[in-house]
């Protein structure tokens, strides 16, 4: 039997299996959960306060562990394409940088219109003051439930909320062990422990995932001619991920280590197979401790996080320098560019106040200080030679030269805010929030927001909502220079948005279904401008965000349920051509006993592709599904065994370039099929 004719009889099971097998013991197995039970969940990222999903002032999708766990899904990235308005994609920063948005628009590769939160942590980077590059590979795993918020956050969380939050809680309380192989001579193990040692709780999870890489012909990016040849590389990469929380009474500490290394593939768009390498360490401690305060809940929070990077990069190819550099020499342009002191220190005071009933207010106070050392890039030619185009190049051999390629910076920001949440009636519910953030060296923003929710009966609400975010400029986009590809304008100006949103919410037992409309106004819009093939951030006036977003879940019966989402954006700015203006996704689940077969699908329509100044159009990336499935079998209380397949189709697709090449005018490649199995034991 073909490899091709081994997938579809493996798919044609999943199907058809569990209809066909004999009867034995149901067990109550994780994935047993109900429609009904899933729409009940609580949502806490939006007002900080538990809302059910009908109530709640936001738009939001949730997923819980017993959702994911039917998903043939490992990470954070590949979930967010489930979810009506988020799309995310693989960059040619690295192999393992996946770009990713809300409704639409992204400037920055780390997405810092998005605010990524582990347990009410900042996931982040401080110079790119969004995610870093371990967020969107978060493991799933380590996933008790996420709620993806679309929309204006910063009335709550200030900037970098700016399009949306992501807020994940973790699990705890498991002693559970995985192994699982697959493609690409992948290995992954999970170890999730809990205990208590004296008063104090224990919660242990931990994550690794390596494999060898897929292989992919693509043209040469180091080749200057305007017809590049042909090159073989592969994306290994090695994934860890480890969540410690110690509980005592009302204290909470809890340690996040984030790690990941990168080789060969694409760095900063260039293929070069021999010195190509990225490691990423991101490490945060915070420190919680809960108490009561003349009658409110109040909470005390302090944290820490580090981030170091260290990326050795080819830019350009033996020769390229040969007659204008001194002393003279044909040697490869290469480099270590090194971030490293990177850290966020974040004091937070938050309060919860019942006022009575059917009233209560949120508030609290907030400070952070950003710390960026300088980053710097070490390199045979000098590098800021090369950005600058000074001749000659002056080259330093295997002795390497220093140059700055970020100036080093700090950051100051208070944050003060304010929520109050009153039950007009039984069936209405208004909320009102402002926050006010005065940043160093920037400047200062109020954000407010409105929220009308009202209940027309058990099955029908309509949510009014309106809300204002900012986002302030990072210290890449302000500080960069003797770059290839980005030049720093200290001159930017904060970014801001205006969200008015409508959506109506049916639910019913065995059905839930949401449909809303948005307009998103912007103003000093920050915006890839190009000045000599390198990227210069501007700000500019740009066309609103408006478009549609359903969600749609449905249970037939105790074995199937079906799930599916559609979002179109039917205006949208011109600088967010990268992104897909139609997104959809399609879910089918059926559970029979002890087995469980789940089929899942994505589509991104049409992207484009960056060209050269004064050079169009741009080159079209043509849309694409991709199929995934997954069975799994429970054999007791303890044993759990699956086999997924990602890309079941092996569909050939790409992604956008993050600059203008004309090795990648086509787009970047991604990964074909992957197999994985695995089994899990629950001690």
């Amino acid at each position: 039997m073909n490899k091709r004719s081994l997938i579809f009889s493996l798919l044609l099971a999943i199907t058809l299996l569990p209809a066909t097998l004999q009867a034995e013991t149901n067990l109550d197995y994780l994935f047993a959960m109900s429609l009904e039970e899933v729409l009940k969940v609580k949502v806490t990222g939006s007002t900080l306060t538990p809302k059910e999903l009908k109530t709640v002032p936001a738009a939001v999708t949730v997923f819980t562990h017993q959702q994911i766990q039917n998903l043939a899904l490992d990470n954070l990235y590949e979930l967010m394409n489930l979810v009506p308005g988020f799309q995310s994609y693989r960059t040619p920063i690295s192999s393992l940088f996946y770009s990713y948005s809300s409704r639409g628009r992204n400037i920055t590769v780390n997405g810092a219109e998005v605010l990524i939160l582990i347990d009410g942590m900042r996931l982040a980077e401080g110079r790119a003051s969004g995610s870093n590059r371990t967020a969107p590979n978060y493991p799933l795993a380590h996933i008790e439930r996420v709620e993806f918020i679309r929309g204006p956050g910063s009335a709550v969380y200030g900037s970098n909320s700016m399009l949306g939050v992501v807020n994940i809680i973790t699990r705890s309380a498991l002693n559970q062990a995985s192994l699982a192989f697959g493609s690409f001579d992948r290995r992954q193990g999970q170890l999730m422990a809990s205990g208590e040692m004296g008063k104090v709780t224990v919660n242990l999870l931990a994550n690794l995932a390596l494999d060898e890489g897929d292989t992919y012909t693509v043209l040469d990016t180091l080749d200057p001619s305007p017809t590049p040849g042909l090159v073989k590389t592969q994306d290994p990469h090695k994934l860890s991920h480890v969540n410690l929380t110690l509980e005592w009474q009302d204290t909470r500490i809890q340690v996040q280590h984030n790690q990941s290394r990168e080789e060969d593939f694409y760095q900063l768009s260039n293929v070069s197979n021999q010195y190509n390498e990225l490691s990423t360490q991101f490490t945060a401690l915070s420190v919680q401790h809960n108490f009561n305060w003349r009658g409110v809940d109040s909470h005390l929070w302090l944290s820490h996080s580090r981030l170091d990077e260290e990326l050795f990069s080819q830019g350009a190819a033996p020769g390229a320098f040969l007659g204008i550099s001194s002393p003279n020499s044909g040697d490869a342009f290469y480099g270590d560019i090194i971030f490293n002191d990177d850290t966020e220190t974040r004091l937070q005071w938050h309060n919860d106040w019942a006022i009575r009933s059917h009233n209560s207010m949120q508030f609290g106070l907030e400070y952070r200080h950003i710390d960026i050392p300088a980053s710097y890039a070490d390199s045979n030619f000098d590098l800021g030679d090369v950005a600058n185009q000074n001749i000659p190049i002056r080259y330093y051999g295997d002795e390497f030269g220093r140059t700055i390629t970020i100036t080093p910076s700090n950051r100051d920001i208070v944050g003060l805010y304010g929520q109050y949440q009153h039950q007009l009636h039984e069936q209405t519910q208004l909320t009102l929030g402002v926050r006010y953030d005065e940043f160093s060296s920037i400047g200062s923003h109020l954000s407010p927001r409105f929220a009308w929710v009202q209940e027309i009966n058990n099955h029908h609400s309509i949510k009014f909502l309106y809300g204002e975010a900012f986002r302030a400029p990072t210290e890449i986009e302000l500080n960069t220079q003797n770059n290839l590809t980005l030049q720093g304008n200290p001159n930017l100006k904060p970014e801001t948005v205006q969200t008015s949103e409508v959506i109506w919410l049916g639910q019913w037992p065995d059905t839930g279904v949401s449909l809303g409309y948005f307009e998103s106004h912007y103003k000093n819009a920050i915006v890839r401008g190009l000045s000599g093939g390198v990227h210069v951030r501007e700000n500019s006036a740009i066309n609103p965000t408006k478009g549609v977003e359903l969600e749609l879940s449905h249970q037939f019966n105790e074995q199937w349920f079906t799930r599916v989402s559609y979002s179109r954006f039917h205006e949208n700015p011109d600088s967010a051509y990268r992104s897909s203006k139609r997104l959809a996704s399609l879910e089918v689940n059926y559970q029979y006993l002890n087995w469980n077969a789940n089929l899942a699908a994505t589509y991104h329509h049409d992207q484009e592709n960056p060209v050269p100044e004064d050079v169009g159009p741009r080159p079209v990336i043509e849309g694409a599904w991709l199929l995934f499935a997954k069975l799994q079998h429970q054999f007791n209380g303890q044993w759990h065994s699956f086999v997924q397949i990602k890309n079941a189709l092996d569909k050939q697709y790409q992604a956008p370039a993050d600059q203008p090449s004309v090795a990648l005018a086509d787009g970047l490649p991604n990964r074909g099929r992957e197999i994985l199995m695995g089994l899990t034991w629950k001690y």
